[in-house]
């Protein structure tokens, strides 16, 4: 999917994920944005668009809201969700044009709300887990697997767990291809 970063610069991003990090609901968060019907209109009616929206500052454990707007509870609630939905709502007005007139509906999730769906998606981490050096390269998943390779004959682990690790260019898949002849 063809991704933007939707930020007031690096200062932004570092101020929004210091926020984050340390417990709180960003200001402004740093918004990730894609368009999937862009490079695939089959996914929505003809004449119609999705924006699919990521905030990678969205905090799982809540400690406050730095902007003192949103009154917060330690774990999400539908309220606190739909309060930060509407501070995005409100950055992406800025930049979009008609925004209000041209939305036709809106569904947010929480950290919260990922891992219900996911039991994968620890904490709401779509991207499998810390993204520290000691969790790269010949370590992820365990020390020893290399390649992609598992125990079993032909059978590959591929995935965010796996070098080069999360995001959305399915690096892991692409190495395994190669390594296969493809």
């Amino acid at each position: 999917m063809a991704l933007i970063h939707l930020t007031d610069g690096i200062d932004a991003v570092s101020k929004s994920s210091n926020e984050a990090e340390r417990g709180m609901l960003p200001v402004v968060p740093t918004i990730c944005v894609g368009q999937p019907d862009r490079l695939d209109p089959s996914r929505c009616p003809e004449g119609k668009a999705i924006l699919w929206l990521q905030i990678p500052d969205a905090p799982t454990v809540i400690k406050g809201d730095a902007a003192c707007e949103i009154e917060t509870v330690p774990a999400w609630s539908e309220a606190m969700r739909e309060a930060f939905a509407d501070r995005i709502e409100g950055v992406l007005s800025k930049h979009i044009k008609n925004w209000d007139k041209i939305k036709l509906a809106r569904r947010a999730y929480s950290p919260r709300d990922l891992e219900q769906m996911n039991v994968n998606l620890v904490g709401g981490d779509p991207y499998g887990g810390v993204c520290t050096l000691d969790q790269f390269f010949v370590w992820r998943p365990v020390a020893g697997q290399v390649n992609n390779g598992t125990p079993v004959k032909n059978l590959y682990h591929i995935g965010a767990s796996t070098h080069p690790g999360p995001g959305l260019g399915g690096g892991s898949g692409l190495n395994v291809a190669k390594g296969l002849g493809g």
